[in-house]
């Protein structure tokens, strides 16, 4: 069954984190929105401009499947209460919720990583550090997968594509990305 998936972008999104699981994404039947805190362009970390297909105000959580939340500085978003009860009316619904890097400082932000157990690349020195305080259990991994949450590492992007890929096929044991695994001799 396809799978309707946002991707939410914003000023200063680290494209990098995200493009292996865009890539693979556009060879399945699942479908990707892109949806930004409004609906005017953003840059990213690498300087490319994105046009968001949607303003996270025009978005329902009903009909979306996933909300994948790439790292960035994510702090000046915390002021979106749009944002933050989209994330907790996917998550009250058992939506899959992927962030990456500095990403799940939003899912803190919403509440949603109080009872989870989660990673993300943070250092104290940032702004968006503070909405981890106190907040689940942070582990010191890579990857953390949680029930409906999946975190990783900014620097862990092959292996957090793969675990949403896997969440979207609903097959634990698939290993999705063996192209970008395998380097080519051709």
């Amino acid at each position: 069954m396809y799978k309707k998936i946002l991707l939410f972008v914003y000023d200063s999104f680290a494209e990098f984190e995200i493009a292996v699981l865009v890539t693979a994404l556009a060879g399945t039947g699942h479908t990707l929105t892109t949806v930004g805190p409004t609906a005017r362009p953003v840059t990213s970390t690498g300087r490319l401009t994105i046009q968001p297909d949607e303003a996270v105000t025009a978005i329902t959580a009903d009909a979306y499947d996933a909300l994948i939340l790439p790292g960035g500085e994510p702090a000046s978003l915390f002021e979106y209460p749009e944002l933050t009860r989209l994330i907790q009316a996917m998550h009250a619904q058992g939506k899959l919720l992927a962030a990456i890097c500095a990403g799940p400082a939003l899912l803190a932000n919403a509440g949603v990583l109080d009872d989870a157990r989660y990673t993300v690349s943070l250092t104290p020195d940032e702004a968006a550090h503070a909405a981890i305080v106190g907040r689940g259990t942070r582990l010191a991994e890579t990857l953390v997968t949680d029930a409906n949450i999946v975190t990783a590492t900014g620097s862990s992007y092959l292996a957090f594509a793969e675990e949403i890929l896997r969440h979207l096929a609903e097959e634990p044991e698939v290993t999705p990305l063996t192209y970008f695994r395998q380097p080519s001799l051709d």
